[in-house]
């Protein structure tokens, strides 16, 4: 016996109310049904501030994994797969998986600015056969959010090591500067439509 007609519905719910931020659902290969979850992340950089920073990576990371096994559980229960990958993941980039699952749009910076919650957004997933509902991109409102990350243009201006040039980042631009602690284009990148 299923215990909800509306297993996406189900789980995105239970998702939301277990912590996650944003929960959405897409394929990968086309074919297995991924759930990715987004959770809160600062934009202060680790190297300004290990200590608080590490206290957070760790409260999040406990957050998503609670998460997780609350949707595992319930997946597993109904007799679906549910492995699943973790903010830590060595697996590989969520980001694209979160675009797809409609939780966000790429930014100019490389990172997926969600219109609510801007761009300090951490991925997690869980991969599973069970018959979810991918999220539509017609129910998705990224085409005025894409503009607006287009005139944007704050990450842009904002970047001191002017890693942004003809319409391409530069990530060994950037480098030097992130590991010595710059992230004003996290700081500035509010994401959100006005």
């Amino acid at each position: 016996m299923k215990i909800h007609d509306d297993l996406t519905y189900y789980i995105k719910k239970q998702a939301l109310d277990a912590g996650a931020l944003l929960a959405g659902f897409t394929k990968i290969r086309r074919v297995e049904p991924v759930i990715i979850l987004g959770f809160s992340f600062t934009d202060t950089w680790f190297f300004k501030h290990p200590l608080s920073i590490s206290k957070l990576l760790g409260k999040t990371s406990a957050t998503s994994i609670h998460v997780q096994d609350v949707i595992a559980k319930t997946l597993k229960s109904q007799g679906y797969k549910a492995e699943y990958k973790t903010i830590w993941s060595l697996y590989g980039d969520f980001r694209p998986l979160a675009v797809s699952a409609g939780l966000g749009d790429w930014g100019r910076n490389g990172i997926i600015v969600n219109k609510e919650h801007g761009a300090g957004l951490l991925f997690a997933a869980i991969f599973t056969d069970a018959p979810l509902e991918i999220t539509s991109p017609k129910a998705r409102p990224t085409q005025d959010h894409q503009q607006h990350c287009i005139d944007c243009q704050q990450c842009i201006s904002s970047c001191p090591a002017k890693a942004f040039e003809n319409n391409k980042f530069h990530t060994f631009r950037c480098l030097p500067y992130a590991i010595k602690g710059c992230s004003e284009c996290l700081k500035i990148c509010k994401g959100r439509l006005s």
